[in-house]
């Protein structure tokens, strides 16, 4: 059973795929809607699985101001028996307290083009008075 797990294990980087995973982050266009805090985003594709992508930051822009659009690209080396064909829901953590207000979000993939709306219009911060730390949209 040792010899079978240690070949599986030497065998994953082998049946792993490139996912590009492209997403547009629209933030809301009303007063103090932006942020410049660290947003960090994770997503559960339909076949369970949780993939954590990473910062909604690219250096040297001003990402998530109020009434932007932004682009932000994750390539994620994924084993292909995990890679699903669409997403049930994404996750938000927020990284600071200066509040944000997402509008939607859209995540594609060679697989699949997903929208999240924050219907809700639900505020993100670690301050409580202001909103939630994570918000967690699904479809």
């Amino acid at each position: 059973m040792k010899v079978q797990s240690f070949f599986l294990i030497l065998l994953l980087p082998l049946l792993a795929t490139g996912e590009r995973y492209k997403v547009w982050v629209s933030t809301a266009n009303i007063k103090h809607a932006g942020t410049d805090d660290p947003v960090r985003i994770t997503v559960q594709e339909t076949g369970g699985n949780y993939v954590h992508l990473g910062a909604l930051d690219v250096r040297g822009r001003d990402d998530n101001e109020r009434g932007s659009l932004n682009r932000f690209i994750f390539n994620k080396n994924i084993p292909d028996w995990l890679v699903g064909t669409g997403l049930r829901c994404i996750t938000l953590h927020m990284g600071g307290d200066d509040a944000w207000l997402v509008k939607y979000v859209t995540i594609s993939t060679s697989k699949f083009y997903e929208v999240f709306t924050n219907d809700s219009q639900t505020w993100l911060s670690t301050d409580r008075s202001e909103g939630t730390s994570m918000l967690t949209l699904c479809n």
